[in-house]
């Protein structure tokens, strides 16, 4: 008796593979600019030596939420969102504690000239011409020495026939000051401030006003000291740079 055989092959079995061996990895390239708000969030730290570099700030800020909205547009294409929130973090901190210890430390520059200046505007009013000029001198200079000793030395080494102009417009200052008992200085404030170097700077404005003399006909002049200031022994001192007087102040 014949028998029906089926003599076609039967196709090979082929066992299941997992999904991970199918399966192809996607590349997802970092966006450029999540990486360009991490350098400017780094760079951002300059802005303890110059408000210009706040700018980075600004710029990291701005290139973290370009690269966010990227990101979050076409996912399977772009990453880097946390060096992206870090370029804004970075960013942030370092300007915020800039512009925070740019306006205290203003704060207290500011303060201290002031104290000084009002004790100046002392010194002119009721001390001698010597000791009006020995803080003339930087805070190194006079250490150690009396406003006499001091002044006789600056005296004794300006030039022949040129006087020190600062020591001039403070004698004539005081001049002033002495012609009539009624005659008064007082401090208006200051015009400016700021640091220069390794040193701070200031501008003070006086208003000297009395009855007038004959001498000093005028019943309102103005007078603008520049001092500057310099840490001596972990404590800020004062020396009177320059001084103009009479000084026409701006409208």
């Amino acid at each position: 008796m014949a028998l029906d055989q089926d003599l076609t092959p039967s196709p090979p079995k082929i066992a299941p593979g997992s999904g991970v061996d199918n399966e192809i990895a996607t590349y997802r390239a970092i966006v450029p600019s999540a990486v360009l708000s991490l350098i400017c969030g780094l760079l951002a730290v300059f802005s303890f030596t110059s408000w210009a570099f706040l700018a980075f700030t600004a710029l990291a800020f701005g290139f973290g939420l370009r690269a966010e909205r990227r990101i979050a547009r076409d996912p399977e294409i772009w990453t880097g969102r946390k060096m992206a929130q870090a370029g804004i973090a970075l960013g942030l901190v370092f300007g915020l504690a800039a512009v925070t210890n740019t306006m205290v430390q203003g704060f207290l520059r500011a303060r201290a000239a002031s104290q000084f200046a009002a004790q100046y505007a002392e010194v002119l009013k009721k001390g001698s011409l010597e000791e009006a000029a020995w803080y003339t001198a930087m805070p190194t200079g006079r250490e150690g020495k009396s406003p006499v000793d001091l002044f006789k030395e600056m005296t004794s080494q300006a030039p022949p026939g040129m006087p020190d102009e600062n020591l001039a417009s403070i004698r004539a200052v005081r001049d002033r000051l002495a012609s009539d008992p009624a005659e008064a200085i007082t401090f208006e404030g200051l015009k400016g401030h700021g640091v220069d170097g390794l040193n701070i700077y200031a501008s003070a404005l006086f208003k000297l006003q009395g009855p007038g003399t004959k001498d000093h006909p005028e019943k309102e002049q103005y007078a603008l000291f520049f001092f500057k200031g310099a840490t001596v022994k972990g404590r800020t001192q004062w020396w009177v740079e320059n001084t103009r007087f009479p000084y026409t102040p701006a409208s």
